[in-house]
């Protein structure tokens, strides 16, 4: 067809590169060791340039991370959960949004070993998202024992003392503690099912794009990439900050109390 190059279809699975003893390394991995890398960079500039009268470079970091704060704080409604959460949903953040625009630096995808290419947005294998969002799901529970006790926080799911205190008022209490027992049951496929959903939608979103960019570039290689370069950037951008965005909507909820508590 006019105007088509060649270009390879992405797969579900990323490479093997190479073994080191029993583990896998991938190029999803290698990738996100990659983005790690660069931040490590990032924060040694940044630190060895920061100054009590900043530069322009520290004014805008600055900026960016109170920028970012009151956002929390609009999520949170909290001035210091919002502190609290800003070194991890902007970790989150960071590493995400990187992750998912990585792939499209010109270059960045080109370098092979043996055959197999090197560098895979990291973000594309769902083992990544997966582990992220389980990671952030077991810390939401962590911060709600802390917050309230352990047997407080089972009492959320496994609401047995209100089926005893229900009963003890009347039978149509009783049967209304029942009900409430099994929705607190059903709170904690909730919990499972944000592991699923956090993944899922993050995973999704970036190996359809490439999927598509494949097709379209396939077919139109010379009409599409600038404008779908912009929309990618825009998506990953935004895929970083709904990942960031639900991670302290779930904290927040996780520490809220109870009505009567």
């Amino acid at each position: 067809m006019f105007f088509q190059v060649s270009s390879s279809q992405p797969t579900v699975q990323p490479e093997a590169v190479f073994h080191v003893g029993d583990l896998l390394v991938t190029n999803a991995m290698l990738a996100g060791v990659f983005v790690l890398f660069i931040y490590v960079v990032i924060c040694i500039v940044i630190n060895k340039r920061s100054r009590i009268i900043p530069s322009r470079f520290q004014t805008i970091v600055e900026v960016a991370v109170e920028s970012f704060q009151n956002l929390l704080e609009q999520i949170t409604g909290d001035e210091r959960k919002a502190a609290k959460l800003l070194p991890l949903v902007g970790t989150i953040f960071l590493y995400i949004g990187l992750g998912n625009l990585i792939g499209l630096v010109p270059g960045v995808t080109s370098f092979t070993y043996d055959g197999i290419q090197l560098l895979r947005t990291p973000t594309n294998d769902f083992n990544l998202t997966f582990s992220i969002a389980l990671a952030i799901v077991i810390l939401t529970q962590l911060a709600s024992i802390k917050h309230f006790g352990i047997f407080t926080h089972l009492g959320k799911y496994f609401k047995f003392m209100d089926i005893y205190r229900g009963f003890k008022k009347g039978i149509g209490d009783g049967v209304l503690a029942i009900v409430d027992f099994l929705i607190g049951l059903l709170d904690i496929i909730s919990e499972i099912a944000k592991v699923v959903s956090l993944s899922l939608r993050l995973f999704g979103n970036m190996f359809a794009g490439e999927v598509l960019a494949a097709i379209l570039l396939g077919t139109f290689g010379l009409l599409i990439p600038a404008p779908w370069l912009a929309m990618n950037l825009l998506v990953g951008f935004l895929q970083a900050m709904v990942f960031g965005a639900l991670t302290a909507a779930y904290y927040t909820l996780a520490v809220e109390d109870s009505p009567g508590t």
